[in-house]
């Protein structure tokens, strides 16, 4: 669109032939009929800190790899376990009503099928459901994150997707660089809150031990630093860099966060050329790798905000991680980096002052 500024990626050259026709993806979707086993048998999670606290403080990492080397950047081991958990939430009947979330479950399950993640070891939350289990509530969702994590061992390959509405509330710890903490929105927040990135860090990416790998990616507004993940890419300096939160939190496990846009963007819900209503990051993002299976990191944040663009929307894509990692290697889901962090926790560095003002869930547009 006119004034629109050009993609903030250098564009790499290299890319390979795409290999499928540039169209709309429209999987072929049946929603499994029961949760996997064990699934229904987890507890209820408890509260991790009470609000307004901050887990804090350093330890040792556990030995694993050559931290610090060259070496660690590079792809460690092979898939083992598979396991994913989507979300997609509509909000029906209500004026935060969506129309695409639940049809981007659908295409996110289908792209993980193609890609060797069992049918039965995916948790679906959606609010077109019957069954009080898969309901996209605050309960359910902190019980589905618990059972993604739970029993993670060395080579184990998970997969989180979100799809829906996200926020921006205080952050009362004053750790937030912008002084806001990230949020989601289940579909009873109104009754029962929203889970901020705080929580998400805490339930998907403290518990992971080292060698296990967590893709997620997230399609809703301020989604940006969604998951509170220590590390930045920045792709506007030659061969990409890594850029660290003033308080970042570290951990063991191999974690990489796809946002559809930055913490202080909004993120569209669009209708396809086929007349369907999808997220525009989850569009983008299977798009992407359905026409470039095997890209160098830099080439797929490019095709991401082609895509984006193409469509006509100005929100930016971005990757964080929970460990630094060779950029020019090329994206796999399958591929584990080891732990590179000397220390796990969080050092308290900096406390940040807020520094614009509060965006309470009332005077959102629903985003």
């Amino acid at each position: 669109p006119p004034g629109y500024p050009s993609s903030p990626y250098p564009a790499p050259g290299g890319f390979p032939p795409s290999s499928a026709p540039s169209v709309n993806f429209v999987p072929n979707y049946e929603r499994p009929v029961a949760p996997p086993p064990g699934y229904a048998s987890m507890s209820t999670p408890a509260p991790l800190w009470q609000p307004g606290e901050t887990p804090t403080g350093m330890h040792e990492a556990p030995a694993f790899g050559p931290m610090g080397s060259e070496e660690a950047l590079m792809p460690l081991v092979s898939a083992t376990k598979r396991k994913a958990l989507l979300i997609g939430i509509n909000y029906f009947n209500t004026r935060a009503a969506l129309r695409g979330c639940i049809n981007d479950v659908s295409s996110m399950r289908s792209f993980l099928s193609k890609n060797r993640f069992p049918t039965e070891d995916m948790v679906l939350l959606t609010d077109d459901q019957s069954d009080p289990l898969l309901k996209p509530t605050k309960e359910n969702i902190l019980k589905a994150m618990s059972w993604l994590t739970a029993g993670a061992q060395l080579g184990d390959i998970l997969f989180f997707h979100y799809s829906g509405h996200g926020s921006q509330q205080r952050d009362r710890t004053g750790m937030e660089a912008d002084g806001m903490d990230e949020t989601i929105l289940p579909v009873d927040y109104r009754k029962s809150g929203q889970i901020t990135d705080d929580e998400i860090f805490m339930r998907l990416v403290k518990p992971l031990p080292p060698g296990v790998r967590l893709t997620a990616v997230m399609d809703c507004c301020h989604s940006g630093t969604g998951m509170d993940l220590p590390f930045e890419c920045d792709l506007t300096r030659r061969g990409g860099t890594w850029e660290e939160e003033p308080n970042p939190f570290h951990s063991t496990g191999d974690v990489q966060l796809f946002s559809g846009c930055e913490d202080e963007q909004t993120s569209a819900d669009v209708t396809t050329r086929a007349g369907r209503s999808a997220g525009a990051m989850t569009t983008a993002f299977t798009k992407a790798l359905l026409e470039y299976p095997n890209p160098t990191y830099p080439q797929l944040m490019h095709a991401l905000h082609k895509n984006l663009q193409r469509e006509g929307h100005s929100q930016r894509p971005v990757l964080s991680a929970s460990q630094r990692f060779n950029l020019n290697r090329i994206f796999s889901l399958e591929d584990v980096t080891p732990n590179t962090n000397p220390q796990v926790g969080r050092p308290h560095r900096k406390k940040k002052v807020q520094s614009r003002g509060i965006h309470e869930l009332e005077q959102l547009f629903f985003g």
